[in-house]
This record gives structure tokens, C-alpha cells and sequence, in this order.
């Protein structure tokens, strides 16, 4: 079978586009047919993890990555002139004055390696270096199959590289080549890292709620996908909540003819799986969530794959 790289999105975060990912994944390993590869993509709050912990006797990697750039100052080179803080070379505020040893310094967290202290020193006493970003750990998950997640540290502002280089290192495990089916955990939201996420993708999973915020959200993770061009289909979590607002939704998704991928009812058998950290398909298979999990996977097989 043709390798198929899916994403799982949101609009706004806490619709359950992490479980539904453990779940998806959790049924593909079951399914002869699938050779499935995990990776979580949320770089900037990664929790897959959690539900899908490493294998005891696994190898756990840790790969740092270089991707967020900051300035660094070069002592030997300043002449002491304050030019940099007094002409405000930086419009981050990263600079300040350090008057007991006459030199400036520069603060770690508020810059952006925009490169401006470098270019308007006039004795080139700064540089930009390129400064550790985060890591990409994986392992063989408890479920047995691969999970790979990137995790950003704390100060860097380059996530949408780190995705990129997460979803790059995918290729890497020695199990890419006999992989048929790669699901990839995206972070919520239309920022950089969504974009970097969507690309290259096959297809889409955009997990969303019957309530206001979700469907603004989801409309606008909906224009940032149509400019990929890649298909995508609509899953409805808590599908059956009980709001005012729910035949405002139902009347949406009837107009605009969007593909719904499945609905996932309310289920309480979900958050209890949480609590003890499995895939709800696992904790509970015969539940109202587990049973309409796996009438989706079905559909996306089937969509992935033109199955009839």
C-alpha cells in the first residue's frame, strides 16, 4: 500500500485531537494491513507521550536541535561606546547596559537573532550564532510502534523549524521504509508551526466541537489548509453536546457539503481513559467513543486508499 502521511489539527486547543490521535494510531497497529509511524508535531507542548509511553526495554533517542538563532556579543571586539543601547540597535529591548564592567549584555529570552546588533556595530562586536532550540526524542512506544516528538525550549521562537525538522527526522527510523501509514499530531491554531505541520501532507483530520469558538477556529484552520490543497475531513468530537448552538453547527456543516469524517459522542469513558494515561480504544474498546473511533478509522482508511 502507497505511504499515506496524515495530519491531525484543530482550530483551538482542548477539542481531543491528542487522544483521537492515540486512538487512530492504536488501531492501525491492530490492523495487519498498517505499518504505522507516530509523531507529535504540538513541538511547543508535546503530550502524546503520555498516552503512548515508551516500550520498558525501548531505546529512548535524543537528538538536539539548532534552529533558533540568538546574537552573541564579543567582548575583544567592543570599544565601550554604549552606541548599541543609546542609538537602541535593538528593537526587541534584548540590549542593556552593564555600567559596572562597561560592556552590553544581552538578554537571552527577548532576542529574536534578527541580526540588527551585528550589522549597526561599528566594530563588529556581535555575531549571530545558531543556539540549541529544543530536542526530537523517540522511542518504540508500549503500543509497538514508533513515536517520535519534538520539544521546544524555553527562550526559542523558531517551533515551525523544529516541526520541519520533526517530521525530517521521521525518515530516519528504520522502520520509514516499511511504513504505509504515518499520523502526525499538529499543534492547535493557523500559527507557523500549524503551516509547517500541513505540509507535504496527504491528508487532513481537523478535530473540532459543536460550539462557537471551535467552529471560528475551525473555519479559520480550514483557509490556511485550502491554500496546501490537500483534502481534508471534518470529525466532530462530543458530537451530541446539548447547547443552543448546536443547530447553528449542524445547519453549517449541511451547507457547506465539507466531508465529516465521523462523530465521536460524548463519552466519559474518555476522560477516565486519560486518567490512566491509554488510548480510549484500548481502556475501554466496547464504549460509545471506541465504537464510533473505529467506524472513523474505517473512513479514513477508505478515503486514504479509495477503498470500496
Amino acid at each position: 500500500m502507497e505511504r499515506k502521511i496524515v495530519g491531525v489539527v484543530s482550530g483551538k486547543g482542548g477539542v481531543g485531537k491528542t487522544s483521537i490521535t492515540a486512538s487512530l494510531a492504536s488501531l492501525a497497529k491492530k490492523d495487519s494491513m498498517m505499518k504505522v509511524i507516530v509523531s507529535d508535531c504540538d513541538v511547543d507542548a508535546p503530550n502524546l507521550a503520555i498516552i503512548l509511553p515508551p516500550d520498558e526495554e525501548s531505546k529512548i533517542d535524543i537528538k538536539d536541535t539548532f534552529t533558533t538563532l540568538k546574537s552573541e556579543f564579543l567582548e575583544d571586539l567592543c570599544n565601550n561606546c554604549r552606541q548599541c543601547v543609546d542609538d537602541h540597535f535593538c528593537e526587541f529591548n534584548a540590549l542593556h547596559w552593564d555600567s559596572q564592567n562597561s560592556i552590553p549584555k544581552i538578554d537571552f529570552l527577548k532576542c529574536e537573532g534578527c541580526g540588527a546588533c551585528k550589522v549597526l556595530c561599528p566594530t563588529h562586536a556581535f555575531k549571530i550564532v545558531a543556539v540549541k532550540s529544543g530536542e526530537i526524542i523517540s522511542y518504540r512506544s508500549k503500543m509497538g510502534f514508533p513515536l517520535t516528538y519534538g520539544k521546544t525550549q524555553l527562550g526559542s521562537t523558531t517551533s515551525g523549524k523544529l516541526v520541519s525538522e520533526s517530521k525530517e527526522h521521521v525518515k530516519n527510523l528504520k522502520e520509514y521504509n516499511e511504513s504505509n501509514l504515518i499520523f502526525i499530531d499538529g499543534p492547535p491554531g493557523i500559527g507557523c508551526p500549524v503551516i509547517a505541520t500541513l505540509s507535504n501532507l496527504d491528508y487532513v483530520i481537523t478535530v473540532c466541537e459543536p460550539t462557537p469558538s471551535a467552529l471560528h477556529d475551525l473555519l479559520r484552520v480550514i483557509e490556511v489548509i485550502h491554500q496546501f490543497n490537500i483534502p481534508f475531513g471534518i470529525l466532530i468530537n462530543k458530537s451530541d453536546l446539548q447547547s443552543s448552538f448546536q443547530n447553528t453547527f449542524s445547519k453549517y456543516m449541511s451547507d457547506t457539503n465539507y466531508e465529516i469524517l465521523g462523530k465521536i459522542p460524548f463519552d466519559l469513558s474518555i476522560p477516565k481513559a486519560m486518567s490512566f494515561a491509554k488510548p480510549v480504544v484500548q481502556y475501554a474498546p466496547d464504549s460509545k467513543a471506541s465504537l464510533a473511533i473505529k467506524e472513523i478509522y474505517t473512513n479514513l482508511k477508505r478515503t486514504l486508499w479509495d477503498q470500496n
